[in-house]
């Protein structure tokens, strides 16, 4: 049976097109048309079918509704939006980066109103840390918020860089931030972003880096959303002041020099190799640390640093094609697991319908009770 016409709105389905990234071509090949009856269909001049048009929208990511509007919304691009975002890739951004900053920004407007349905005062209104321009002094305070403990820290030994990516997560997301974990992009354009609301602040990392500096990424960020929250502006120095919280939040001076020094220095490589995995960061993290704080002589971290390097570009060069791993682990690194209880939250309270639920979470809901059990797994009871 051939698929009724749908009559959408000329440029609401253009609109859909450009704000999501794609070129007419792509856009055409994508929804299974020519690229001359897309276009036609975008001057008014022509029809899609129903099934085209919801395919249509399933591309854009948008729903079906949005094509049919009698004119298409006013929009903050969202370069706009993220107009400070560190480390951004360069104008124009690629649909990539435009299609995932749409879903974080969707996702954490979303928590905001399960929150009011619910009642509840999202954390990250209550947090108070008192700032200090410092960061060395501010990440002590940090860090005692988000209650790691230094002894805690040093049983993760885990070479692999999970655990204490999974840790350091949890930590953040129990201040009310939303961590997700997105691999759309390569870490050459993106290592992640800190996506700023008043309520729910949000973090994403790339899932291509190693978890160990995912980790770094995230306390990164977390830097930049304290910032904010303290009302502190955006300068050419906020990327060092960051990366310097952050190394203070992972690696403590004085325990981080202490921990070095009782390695032994007279092979320095694997005295930074040892030190890394009782940190639970990345060797070159723990070697940039080393130099920073001046521990030992310059030439010798130096050449150290090329070492690390160059055991990365050839552990690149072997590294295999990566697998599709389990559905459930990796829709809750996607969305995060706070987000995901959040959902379940209102949901149980009856203040979400289950096929909003499935919207909000991607998923069937002869899913919800696998899904579930995942994001509890982490320990993110709330």
């Amino acid at each position: 049976m051939r698929s009724p016409p749908a009559f959408v709105t000329p440029s609401a389905l253009r609109w859909a097109r450009e704000s999501i990234g794609y070129e007419l071509e792509e856009a055409a090949d994508r929804i299974g048309v020519s690229a001359e009856k897309l276009a036609a269909a975008e001057r008014g001049d022509a029809y899609l079918t129903l099934r085209q048009a919801e395919e249509a929208a399933r591309r854009y990511e948008r729903p079906l509704a949005a094509l049919f509007v009698s004119e298409p919304p006013l929009e903050e691009p969202m370069e706009a939006q993220f107009r400070r975002l560190p480390g951004a890739p360069a104008l124009p951004w690629p649909r990539e980066m435009r299609a995932l900053a749409k879903r974080v920004r969707a996702r954490q407007a979303a928590s905001a109103d399960l929150y009011d349905a619910l009642d509840e005062e999202p954390p990250w209104a209550s947090v108070a840390i008192e700032y200090q321009e410092e960061p060395e002094a501010f990440a002590t305070r940090a860090r005692e918020a988000l209650g790691i403990a230094l002894d805690e820290q040093r049983q993760w030994r885990d070479r692999g860089g999970y655990q204490p990516l999974r840790a350091w997560v949890d930590a953040i997301e129990s201040l009310g931030v939303l961590v997700m974990q997105d691999g759309s992009l390569p870490v050459n354009d993106l290592r992640g972003f800190a996506s700023s609301h008043s309520l729910v602040p949000a973090i994403v990392v790339n899932t291509n880096d190693d978890p160990r500096a995912r980790a770094f990424t995230a306390v990164h960020e977390l830097g930049h959303l304290l910032r904010i929250k303290a009302g502190r502006p955006t300068g050419p120095t906020t990327e060092e002041w960051c990366n310097d919280f952050a190394s203070e939040v992972l690696m403590p001076r004085q325990a981080f020099a202490r921990d070095l020094r009782a390695g032994g220095t007279h092979d320095l490589l694997q005295a930074v190799d040892s030190v890394a995995l009782v940190y639970g960061v990345t060797p070159y993290a723990a070697a940039v640390r080393t130099a920073r704080l001046q521990l030992v002589e310059r030439d010798a971290i130096d050449a150290v640093i090329e070492e690390i390097q160059e055991r990365y570009r050839r552990k690149d060069e072997e590294a295999p094609e990566g697998g599709g791993g389990n559905y459930y682990l990796t829709t809750v690194t996607r969305l995060g697991p706070s987000f995901i209880q959040l959902v379940f939250s209102a949901l149980d309270s009856q203040a979400l319908s289950y096929p909003r639920a499935a919207g909000l979470l991607g998923v069937k809901v002869n899913n919800f009770d696998e899904l579930r059990e995942r994001a509890q797994a982490r320990g993110l009871e709330r």
